[in-house]
This record gives C-alpha cells, structure tokens and sequence, in this order.
C-alpha cells in the first residue's frame, strides 16, 4: 500500500485567514452579541470568508476523491461518509449539548428548545438560515449543513462521472449559476428561491472543484490564469477590499467573484515557486488546523464575553482592541482544547478508512 501522504502547502493558512474572518466580523455585529461599542463600519468578511472554506472544501475533496479513484480505480462511498462523521460530526453535536448546559444554566433554555433545533440536529440549518428563523447560538451551522449536504452528493457525481467530471463540474455551475440570475431578475433578492440558492452556494463550491480537477489533471491554462502573480495580487487586494467593505460589489455576484479570488489565493499557495504571500509558518498552521473548533465555537465565546463586558466600565479607545483581542484568544484556547483533548481520538479513527493518507498540517516537526 503506498504510504505516501498528500499534502497540500498553504491551505491552512487560508482556512486560518475564513476562520478569523468570521470572527472578527461577527464580533461587530449585531444580532449575535452586543459590546456596547458604535459600529461605524460594516464589515462583509464573515460571508466571504465562508466562502473561501467552500472552496477549499470543494478543491481538497475534489483532489482526494480524484487521487482515491486513480489509486483504485473507484470510490469508496462509504469509508468517505465515515471520515467526514468523524470529522464534522464530534465537536457539533457537543457544541450543540454545551449550548443546551449554558442557556440552561443562564435559564434561556427557551432560545435553543423551539422546533427549529431539528433543522440543527439533521444538518439542514441552512432552512432556517434562509427564512431567518434561526437559533442566534447556532446560526453558524447553515454552513456545516450545507457542506454536509455537498458531501452527501458530490463523491457520488465524482465516481459516476469519471471520464467527463470536468465538463460535469462545468455544468452544475453553469446551471445552478443561471438558475440563481433568473430568480435574481424573476421574484428578486428578497424572494426565498433567491435566498437559498444564495445561502445554499453548491456553484462556489463547484468553482474549487474545477480547480481541483485542472490541477490533478495538469491542465497548464488553469495555473497560468490562476497562480500567475498577478492574479495573485489582484486577488488577494480585492479579497481584503470586499471583505472590510471598501469595495461593494452587487451581491447576486458577489459570493461567485470571491470564489474566483479564493481558487486564485489557493493555487498561489499550492504552486510554491509562484507564490506571493507565504502561508506555510507555524502559526497560520496552527490556526487553520483547529479552523473549524474556532469556527463552531465563536459565537458562544462572543455571547458569553458580551455579557462580561455589559458588567464593567471600561474607556470605549481602550474597550475596541480588549474585546477583539479577548474573544480571539479565547475562541483560538478553547478551541485548540477541543481539538486536542476531544477531537484528535476521533481524527486518529479516520486512518482505518483512508484510502490516500493526507495531512492537513505541515510536514515538518511535530504535528
């Protein structure tokens, strides 16, 4: 059995750069928590940076599926569901319980037990999400159920569409993209149709996916447009413009343009001699490895260190950086409490049903 293990470089540092993302903008808005601090700015990071997780989703998935396939000449549905249970499915359910013990505790118990916490317990949070009738603690997970639900179909249409998956990846986007500008230009962007392809971003995850089937099939047109530096550059400017909201760009494009940037921001990491912005140090590695704790875990931390601050005065210059720096480090310590004290067992039970060993951390020192 070949024990070589596949890494991709840099990944880690983008999934540390989503992940804070949605933290700091989070931090500011209202809805989730309030700080007592004036909101002079409306930052649009959190969305764009689930965004980048999609894609990379939809890039690493792709890559592993393809490189399972051309190893066995197949997919092995069924150990592919057992690793992403072992993955996603540990720290959600016990964020879930810890929310039931805290609002229970603070006596809101009434806030998580609605009928909507079903929606919660089966993946499918991005219902609610679409209808704004979401649990404010458990909002977030419209993410997880959407990538839950990619991951339900996708392995399926890699097996099956073996010699064309190019042209088939192509044409889910094509068509879930037209389908969103009709129903954009038809019933509007208020309209719940609009919403949940909106929310429910297959297309941007079919954007990694394409990049991920040009790399593995060393198409050199998708490197030179993607990894060249320029692009890079381009990329990673508009990223940080769109996502503070300097630069507003009509929404009904908005979330595939990000996509575009971030397939760009990946292939510059992937293709190491091209890069411009080196994500490969340990720090980003270590925030990007317990990414996903960090994103499950911060509206908790936001809710909880909300309720401290509403009990001091504190001077609003020096409040700014304190509440920032607070909830950051917070959400980052308990999360990487997750990842290595409950997390990491289940990680180890993925190894028997691995078919192409990967890593999702650098491969040097200790990981």
């Amino acid at each position: 059995m070949d024990k070589k293990i596949t890494y991709l470089p840099g990944l880690n540092g983008l999934r540390a750069i989503a992940a804070l993302s949605v933290v700091i903008s989070h931090i500011s808005q209202k809805g989730i928590a309030d700080f007592g601090l004036p909101l002079g700015f409306d930052l649009l990071m959190a969305g764009y940076g689930v965004t980048l997780f999609f894609v990379i989703s939809g890039f690493l998935i792709t890559y592993l599926l393809l490189k399972e396939q051309n190893k066995t000449n197949t997919i092995s549905i069924k150990k592919f569901y057992v690793r992403r249970i072992l993955r996603i499915w540990p720290i959600y359910y016990l964020y879930i319980g810890i929310c039931i013990l805290v609002l229970f505790l603070l006596k809101k118990s009434d806030e998580i037990f609605v009928p909507q916490i079903w929606y919660y317990i089966f993946f499918t949070a991005n219902i609610p999400f679409v209808v704004q009738q979401g649990i404010i603690i458990l909002v977030h997970y419209w993410s997880i159920g959407v990538e839950e639900q990619f991951y339900l179909l996708w392995p399926w249409i890699v097996r099956i569409s073996k010699n064309i998956l190019l042209k088939t990846a192509f044409a889910i986007f094509i068509l879930l993209f037209a389908l969103k500008l009709f129903i954009w230009f038809e019933f509007g962007a208020s309209s719940y149709l609009y919403r949940l392809i909106m929310i429910t971003r297959f297309h941007c995850m079919m954007i990694g996916a394409l990049g991920a089937i040009s790399y593995f099939r060393h198409k050199h047109i998708v490197t030179r447009l993607f990894a060249n530096r320029i692009t890079q550059s381009v990329s990673w400017i508009l990223f940080l413009l769109m996502g503070f909201g300097i630069i507003r760009i009509p929404p009904v494009i908005g979330q595939e343009l990000v996509s575009l940037l971030s397939l760009s921001m990946i292939m510059g990491q992937i293709y190491v001699e091209k890069r411009i912005i080196n994500l490969e140090n340990k720090y980003f590695d270590f925030i990007g490895k317990i990414s996903y704790g960090v994103y499950v875990i911060h509206p908790l931390i936001i809710i909880l260190l909300s309720r401290v601050y509403k009990l001091i005065s504190i001077p609003e210059f020096i409040k700014y950086p304190l509440v920032y720096s607070t909830v950051i480090l917070s959400t980052i310590f308990f999360a990487w409490l997750s990842y290595t004290y409950f997390e990491e067992p289940f990680l180890k039970l993925k190894s028997k049903f691995t078919v192409v060993p990967s890593s999702n951390t650098m491969l040097f020192g200790k990981n």
